[in-house]
């Protein structure tokens, strides 16, 4: 339901020049037409205030509020309309309440290429100390919230999953520090990850590596639930890569009698295509989703194949450095250990 207001919209510039402010002009507005108490009376159980404002024939008229004299700070008068621009303008009527207070909703929508939790950020800083100096409260909803709590649970869903990955590699790998080792993927893959939406902030990634690199325009990446999503498909391939090294070691030292240097070497290069087949097949699948995100339909999707793609280049090659050379200094220094006990 709309009815005619009639807005009050001052110009500061003009109110400087008579020495008034927005609240002191909308102060003197206020108790011309609603009153100011100027005392109580007692009548029995009774305490009734006494108000003092504009006579109803003075105050009913739009005319009439446009015509209000305001006092500045020096004693200067203007009238109102001088100062302000007033209405008239249809508004809604509607009152909503929720636990007994007044509601009002402001929605709004974040421009392409902006960071929802950004503009949430800045939103909280200009309005937390409004809403506080007026004893308002204010709650932020929408997808925003939504967000957060799609962060929270996968936070915690993370911890208990690496708990569970952690106990599982022990089992697979029979040894808790060779465990911790193949873990050293998800970092791997993680600085891929993060760099890919890095320069993934315009719907083009084609564009915004061009940005990055000062060749046209930059636009700030947008961390999503899909980016998280895809942050765990891309752990899951790194771990098992991790997986076929460490226990292909294991089985040419254990059953086929190799030395730790000819079962590192003989098992990285037997592994190598696996691994590589693996990376490659699984990037070759989501490039065409990365490289074409702003296609209607890839809304969702992009943001998981861009996670992949860049997560798998880093992981991919650095796994194979950096497992084998990690587990050749484990065993190393178990091997050095055992010589000095014999001794």
């Amino acid at each position: 339901l709309l009815i005619e207001s009639l807005p009050i919209r001052y110009r500061p510039r003009d109110l400087a020049l008579h020495g008034l402010t927005p609240k002191a002009a909308g102060t003197q507005v206020r108790d011309a037409l609603y009153g100011v108490r100027a005392a109580v009376v007692n009548d029995g159980q009774k305490r009734l205030d006494i108000s003092v404002r504009l006579k109803t024939e003075n105050r009913d008229d739009p005319q009439d509020i446009k015509d209000l004299v305001l006092i500045g700070s020096g004693g200067a008068l203007v009238r109102l309309q001088d100062v302000a621009d007033i209405g008239p303008e249809l508004t809604s009527n509607l009152i909503t309440r929720e636990n007994s207070q007044r509601k009002a909703v402001i929605s709004l929508n974040v421009r392409e290429g902006h960071n929802l939790g950004d503009l949430t950020a800045q939103v909280q800083d200009l309005v937390t100390p409004i809403v506080t100096s007026h004893g308002c409260t204010v709650h932020y909803g929408g997808q925003f919230e939504a967000q957060r709590s799609a962060t929270r649970t996968f936070a915690w869903l993370s911890l208990v999953v690496l708990l569970v990955m952690i106990t599982i590699l022990d089992l697979a790998t029979g040894s808790l520090r060779v465990s911790l080792l193949v873990l050293l993927n998800l970092p791997l893959a993680l600085i891929g990850g993060v760099f890919a939406i890095y320069i993934s902030g315009s719907p083009s990634l084609l564009h915004n590596t061009l940005g990055l690199f000062g060749l046209g325009p930059y636009t700030p990446p947008v961390i999503s639930i899909a980016s998280l999503v895809g942050f765990i498909a891309l752990f899951g391939i790194a771990v098992r890569n991790g997986i076929l090294l460490v226990n292909h070691y294991r089985h040419l030292i254990e059953h086929e009698g190799c030395t730790l240097q000819e079962a590192i070497h003989q098992g990285s290069m037997e592994r190598l295509i696996p691994i590589l087949m693996t990376a490659l097949t699984a990037a070759l699948a989501v490039a065409p989703l990365a490289l074409h995100a702003d296609k209607p339909g890839n809304e969702i999707l992009a943001p998981l194949s861009i996670v992949l793609l860049g997560g798998l280049l880093t992981s991919t090659f650095l796994n194979l450095v950096l497992i084998p050379a990690g587990y050749a200094s484990l065993h190393s220094s178990e091997l050095s250990g055992s010589s000095g006990d014999t001794e």
